[in-house]
């Protein structure tokens, strides 16, 4: 299917009708001109820029107010294409993502309901290299959290992440239940994206854990 590159100029709006105003789309056969049209449009509006295989999109940018008292918007990156199967392994994904980095530098993106910071950091800091997230059984994402440092808003109960709004909230820093390797409580103060990698940490353990629970008792079960 053939790849190209879109522009709306504002999604708060309904697609335009004959005689009706509304949103615009526009096509671009290059990622490069779809973002020289989206720097075009005004910042006032929600607009957007991604990629289309004519079936399938992938938004990539978008431009959300960070704070509440923001009149304009600024480019925050709308989705990852790694974690979405149909795109992680098309190369336009890669380039298109790089086009808009190198054009943008986005400072936020959208997780969820909410806008969380970019880090450029990959790992955790030396507090956090033996820290874990104390899930429930269940091992929901968010369930480790107790508060949420919201902008405008200061801390506020974890289901604000799960609140649909017109303007999605920025989130700077979660209080959340942790475990040393030990096993021992300790509260947690972390940034969206420490909290992540905590997260990921979390349930590779838990799976080593599950892994060998199970080979011993297959070895148990085997007789001597």
């Amino acid at each position: 299917m053939e790849i190209s590159y879109y522009t709306i100029d504002d999604l708060r709006q309904p697609p335009k009708r004959l005689f009706r105003k509304g949103c615009t789309i526009w096509h671009f056969d290059t990622v490069e001109a779809a973002i020289s049209h989206y720097q075009a449009l005004p910042a006032t509006g929600e607009k957007s820029l991604g990629i289309t295989d004519g079936f399938h999109v992938l938004e990539l940018v978008k431009c959300l107010p960070p704070y509440p008292d923001d009149v304009e918007g600024e480019t925050v990156w709308a989705s990852d294409y790694r974690a979405l199967t149909l795109w992680r392994d098309r190369p336009e994904s890669a380039q298109a993502e790089s086009a808009c980095e190198t054009a943008f530098h986005p400072r936020y993106r959208v997780d969820g309901a909410v806008l969380v910071p970019v880090s450029q950091f990959k790992t955790l800091s030396k507090r956090l290299q033996d820290k874990y997230l104390w899930l429930n059984v269940r091992e929901d994402e968010h369930s480790a959290i107790r508060w949420v440092y919201a902008a405008g808003k200061g801390w506020v109960p974890p289901s604000i992440l799960y609140r649909r709004t017109d303007r999605p909230i920025l989130v700077l820093k979660y209080q959340a239940d942790g475990l040393t390797e030990q096993g021992a409580y300790i509260p947690l103060d972390v940034a969206p994206w420490e909290y992540t990698l905590l997260l990921q940490r979390t349930l590779e353990r838990q799976k080593q854990r599950g892994d060998a629970n199970d080979e011993s008792a297959e070895k148990r079960a085997v007789p001597q």
